[in-house]
């Protein structure tokens, strides 16, 4: 069998270097990026989840975790959490190994299968019907005065985050389904202070896996966020990547099989998807739409006054300015 994969990110990466390992012809497929770490987009934080992932790769996770962190802001309130930022970039390095990286258009005819991991691009799959694409900004930078940790803090249509990386350096994102990222991001004061070393524009996929069909197109299987395995809420998607990466190769023989598994793997996205989906019409999300989700994840840990409190206030700045266009 002689398989190509597009897109040389997480997914694309590890996959590459699990066929490759099982005596499998591949061809890992990217374009050349412009922005100083190589990849887009660079979000550098993870839930703890990624722990036993790089450890079934065959990696040691200290290699990658930059921080840990027991706690974070959320709206100026801290709350009890598990969460990393972790070296993105050498983690992908490393995940392909020795698997070359060619550069160039790729022919479907020329192969038994296609994996498209090309993420938002999603350049194989046909597209999706009611897709939702969010645009988002980030920077890396340093800053004097570095917060210790984690801190997010909603705007309109979305949110804003600053992620410790160590050595006084940072990451600084916002994305916003309500407008330009880059005007709110200013609004949140998360970048005051701070001296960029790069900074990238790009999009995320929050449509989730229940609604980016098709996931297999005739001879074109995709993973990753090219069939939408990211969290739509929070955006986290180094995770469901790598796990996506499990589902083909165990259901590698029934692209069926393989579609339903996705579904049942995520199919908590869908719930985050449905909240997001109340907000951005204006409905503020009731009792049926927070049990929906699934946050153990996160490990948040908080007293109901403070969970309540918190929530009221995110509602309000997200739902704010009446009147301007929403993107979703």
């Amino acid at each position: 069998m002689r398989v190509a994969i597009a897109g040389a990110g997480v997914s694309g990466s590890y996959l590459a270097s699990c066929l490759a390992e099982k005596g499998i012809s591949v061809d890992l497929y990217d374009l050349p990026h412009q922005n100083t770490c190589s990849i887009s987009p660079c979000a550098w934080m993870a839930t703890r989840e990624i722990v036993p992932l790089i450890r079934s790769a065959g990696l040691d996770p200290v290699r990658y975790i930059l921080n840990r962190f027991s706690s974070a802001l959320f709206q100026g309130r801290e709350f009890g959490v598990e969460l990393m930022t972790i070296d993105k970039p050498a983690l992908i390095r490393d995940l392909r190994g020795d698997i070359p990286v060619r550069y160039g258009s790729i022919d479907p005819g020329e192969y038994d299968r296609v994996i498209d991991a090309t993420g938002t691009a999603r350049t194989f799959l046909p597209p999706i019907a009611d897709d939702k694409l969010v645009p988002c900004i980030q920077y890396r930078g340093t800053t004097e005065n570095i917060r210790a940790i984690p801190e997010i803090r909603c705007v309109y249509g979305g949110y804003a985050w600053s992620f410790p990386l160590g050595d006084g350096r940072c990451h600084v994102g916002c994305l916003s389904h309500a407008g330009d990222p880059s005007l709110f991001i200013k609004d949140s004061g998360l970048l005051n202070g701070m001296t960029t070393e790069c900074g990238c524009r790009s999009q995320l996929r929050v449509t989730s896996p229940a609604g980016a069909h098709p996931l297999v197109s005739g001879n074109i299987w995709g993973i990753g966020e090219a069939i939408g395995c990211v969290y739509p809420l929070l955006g986290d998607g180094i995770v469901p990547a790598l796990r996506s990466v499990g589902l083909i190769l165990d259901f590698w023989d029934d692209p069926e099989v393989y579609r339903r598994g996705v579904l049942s793997a995520f199919s908590p996205m869908h719930a985050e998807y449905n909240l997001l989906a109340a907000l951005n019409t204006g409905r503020r999300p009731g009792l049926k739409d927070l049990l929906g989700m699934n946050v153990s994840r996160l490990r948040v840990q908080a007293t109901p006054v403070k969970a309540l409190e918190a929530y009221k206030d995110a509602v309000s700045v997200w739902s704010g300015r009446p009147g301007k266009e929403r993107i979703f």
